[in-house]
C-alpha cells in the first residue's frame, strides 16, 4: 500500500498537464471552441449584469470568476502581450462600441488579456473589483464584443 499511486499524485505529475500560472503566448492559436467559451462566459456576465441592474458585488458572482478563468483557459490572457495594446483598444472600444465589431482576434485577445490582468491586479477588495471590467460591462463596448466573438 505505500508504493501505491493515487490519482492526485498522477494528475500533478503528468505531462500534458500544464503547471499552475501557465498562460499563453500570442503567437499560440486558439481553437474554435475556445473562442466560444469565451463569448459564453462574456454572454454569461452580460447577463448577470442586467438582471442585477448593478447590485451586489460583483467580484462575489460566480459569472465574474467565470470570466477571468475563462481568459487564461481559452488562451485570451498571453504572457507576451503587452499591457498598453490592449489598454489602447479598450479606450477605442469604449470610445466608439462600432469599432468592437470589427476587432481581429489578436486585437480581441488583446482587449481581454488588457481586462482580466486589470482586475486580477488592482483592488480586488473593492466593491467593483479593478473597474475595468465593470466600466466595459456598463457600455455597449461588451455587447459589440460579445458580437464580434460569435463571428471570428
Amino acid at each position: 500500500m505505500e508504493n501505491m499511486v493515487t490519482r492526485n499524485d498522477y494528475l500533478s505529475t503528468d505531462l500534458d498537464i500544464e503547471p499552475v500560472g501557465y498562460s499563453a503566448s500570442i503567437f499560440d492559436p486558439v481553437s474554435a471552441d475556445q473562442v466560444r467559451l469565451m463569448r459564453w462566459a462574456l454572454q454569461c456576465l452580460i447577463e448577470k449584469c442586467r438582471t442585477l441592474d448593478g447590485r451586489g458585488r460583483p467580484v462575489d458572482w460566480t459569472e465574474w470568476k467565470l470570466f477571468l478563468l475563462a481568459g487564461y483557459v481559452c488562451g485570451f490572457v498571453c504572457n507576451d502581450l503587452d499591457a498598453e495594446e490592449g489598454h489602447t483598444i479598450f479606450q477605442q472600444v469604449l470610445d466608439t462600441s462600432s469599432f468592437g465589431k470589427q476587432l481581429t482576434l489578436r486585437q480581441l485577445r488583446a482587449l481581454f488579456h488588457y481586462i482580466v490582468r486589470s482586475e486580477r491586479w488592482g483592488d480586488m477588495g473593492g466593491d467593483r473589483g479593478g473597474n475595468t471590467l465593470w466600466i466595459f460591462l456598463e457600455s455597449d463596448a461588451a455587447e459589440a464584443v460579445r458580437k464580434r466573438l460569435s463571428e471570428v
